[in-house]
């Protein structure tokens, strides 16, 4: 019976939909619930606050759950002990049912204000942020998955489970990308006061958002904490501003643009705008080395001298032949550096720019290496764009490489990898410790604790300092993920100085410190789990092609100082102090207390 008038109630609301409409329908029901409310308190019989609730938001467009329907799996587990009460004889009245909210929320909305997101959690205002899909707050022992509980309208800590990333992911992002991506979505200008839709947040990371002030709605994505509006373009592509982007492989990258036109044998009959000759382009990093030596460079007098002119067969390049030598040059801003091949080792080449043997500091430099060597280049693949970058620039862009400080701590490894002088000894430390033996040494170095099973520890640390002492550092930013002490992490403060009695090893690669910082605090990790970021002058040492595990990996000495620049929920930011403060030792220091973390 109850099936039949189930199933007549269905066709008179489809007969109903048929002629009034769909919304006509709706504002029907909810007229009724509204009516029902009210014929119950002309009886006496006041609707309880679930009822009432039901109807005010009924008015508004959203529906609670119907009065005495089973809320959850509690209810149904509850439902088997009262059958067993009655069945052995006990009292048939019903006890009550353990009470859960009677709403569900289908909106939930956030106020950006000043390009920032702030909620209520826990007794206090914290920056809610996005990471690839999972709504994150910050709070002083780091991030922590949150989940908007819609009966009682608080934020909650989200269910433990391990997060699934991707390998460009970023913290406080929405949308996977690499850091070269990133660099130029920053320049986009971003949003600073909207509203957005935290409901409709989908596994692609683009939000909904709509700003009342200035009349605009439509979609939203968030980049390293700040939301940019964007566009859906064909092809799972996004546009930022005037940034294009494709989505392949789960990870936005840049949307390779239509080629460019180029000279043909039509141009010499017809020359047009078309035919023009393009201006070779540089990129951003390259620009920046070449403007540190452009006042070393030949200019346009000395480059008439040396018969430097240019190449008709490679649009960009010039060359000048003196006798049977061929020598090859690029131009930048009217001035003219010299390009040649240069052999790394035997499997190795690399296209190198360098200043004029005048302006160089000196014509050999030790291991036969010249002194004016500036950088390593590349040409875009498309042999029409006309388009040069350096090496590190290249390995990001048709590599595949996650970031540019990864892929130039991977240059710094091959230009240093023929002329290491280690032993096998020192090969053998290196490696055990970056495998199977960093627990023992650290536990050694930082508690002076000696396992029996480990007696040699003490060689093996000399060992690797020695090994280090002989591998050329690198200089740049890398990134390591530590679980530090709270009470020490939460007293840092700018300028204070530390050290670290163990090893440290870091990746010029960001997202494998993010992994590893996520696995900690989805396992409970003891400690504050943060994201270090390293400012390196002279102790990193590029270790990745001889432990194969990270090709951007380096290993930094013990009681190497370092100096507080800044410190935010979950990161903290060191700078590698001077020759001078290093060789002063860790006296007036403070040791670091923390546990690494690997991904």
């Amino acid at each position: 019976m109850r099936a039949l008038l189930q199933l007549g109630d269905a066709l008179a609301s489809i007969a109903e939909a048929a002629v009034l409409g769909g919304r006509s329908v709706l504002g029907m029901q909810e007229a009724a619930v509204v009516l029902d409310a009210g014929a119950d308190v002309l009886e006496h019989r006041p609707p309880g606050r679930t009822e009432l609730t039901n109807a005010v938001m009924a008015l508004g467009g959203m529906h609670g759950l119907e009065p005495g329907a089973p809320a959850g799996p509690e209810v149904d587990e509850a439902l088997p002990a009262i059958a067993a009460s009655r069945g052995s004889g006990e009292s048939d009245t019903l006890p009550a049912l353990p009470r859960r909210p009677g709403m569900t929320i289908r909106q939930t909305t956030a106020e950006l204000h000043h390009g920032r997101i702030q909620v209520r959690f826990e007794g206090a205002e914290r920056d809610l942020t996005i990471s690839e899909g999972r709504l994150q707050v910050l709070t002083d022992r780091g991030s922590v998955d949150v989940v908007f509980d819609t009966g009682d309208w608080q934020w909650k800590r989200a269910p433990a489970t391990r997060p699934e990333t991707s390998g460009a992911s970023r913290p406080d992002s929405s949308t996977a990308m690499f850091d070269h991506v990133a660099e130029q979505v920053h320049q986009q200008a971003p949003m600073e006061h909207a509203r957005l839709r935290l409901d409709l947040l989908g596994p692609d990371g683009i939000l909904y958002y709509n700003d009342p002030a200035a009349a605009l709605a439509g979609n939203a994505v968030c980049v390293d904490g700040r939301y940019y509006a964007a566009t859906l373009t064909e092809g799972l592509g996004l546009r930022i501003g005037a940034v294009e982007l494709v989505k392949r492989d789960g990870v936005y990258q840049l949307r390779e643009q239509a080629p460019r036109p180029v000279r043909t044998l039509r141009c010499r009959r017809a020359p047009g705008e078309a035919c023009s000759a393009l201006p070779p382009e540089f990129s951003r990093e390259l620009s920046r080395q070449l403007e540190a030596h452009h006042g070393q460079a030949l200019g346009e007098h000395q480059a008439r001298r040396r018969g430097i002119a240019p190449d008709v067969s490679r649009p960009g390049w010039y060359m000048s032949r003196q006798g049977n030598r061929l020598r090859h040059y690029l131009r930048f801003n009217d001035r003219y550096f010299r390009v040649r091949l240069r052999k790394v080792d035997e499997h190795t080449q690399r296209i190198s720019v360098y200043l004029p043997r005048g302006a160089g500091a000196g014509r050999l430099q030790h291991r036969n290496q010249p002194a004016h060597r500036i950088a390593d280049i590349r040409q875009a693949i498309p042999a029409q764009e006309h388009r040069f970058m350096t090496q590190a620039e290249f390995n990001v862009e048709y590599r595949g490489m996650p970031s540019l400080e990864a892929a130039q701590v991977y240059e710094s490894a091959v230009a240093q990898n023929a002329r290491l002088r280690l032993s096998q000894l020192q090969r053998a430390a290196l490696r055990s410790y970056l495998t199977w033996r960093r627990r023992s040494m650290d536990d050694f170095l930082q508690y002076g604790s000696l396992q029996p099973v480990f007696r040699d520890s003490e060689q093996a640390v000399a060992r690797i300092n020695r090994a280090l002492a002989r591998i050329p550092p690198h200089a740049g930013r890398v990134y390591t993920a530590l679980a530090l002490d709270a009470a020490q992490f939460a007293g840092l403060q700018e300028g204070q100085t530390l050290y670290s009695r163990t090893f440290l090893v870091a990746s010029g690669d960001r997202g494998r410190a993010v992994h590893a910082a996520a696995a900690a605090s989805s396992n409970s990790v003891q400690g504050a789990t943060t994201l270090v970021t390293l400012a390196m002058r002279q102790h990193a040492h590029p270790t990745g092609l001889l432990s194969l595990q990270d090709e951007a990996q380096v290993m930094i000495g013990n009681n190497v100082l370092f100096k507080v620049v800044g410190k935010t929920p979950g990161e903290l930011h060191l700078e590698e102090l001077g020759a001078a403060r290093q060789a002063m030792g860790t006296l007036g220091a403070q040791p670091l207390l923390a546990i690494p973390l690997r991904d």
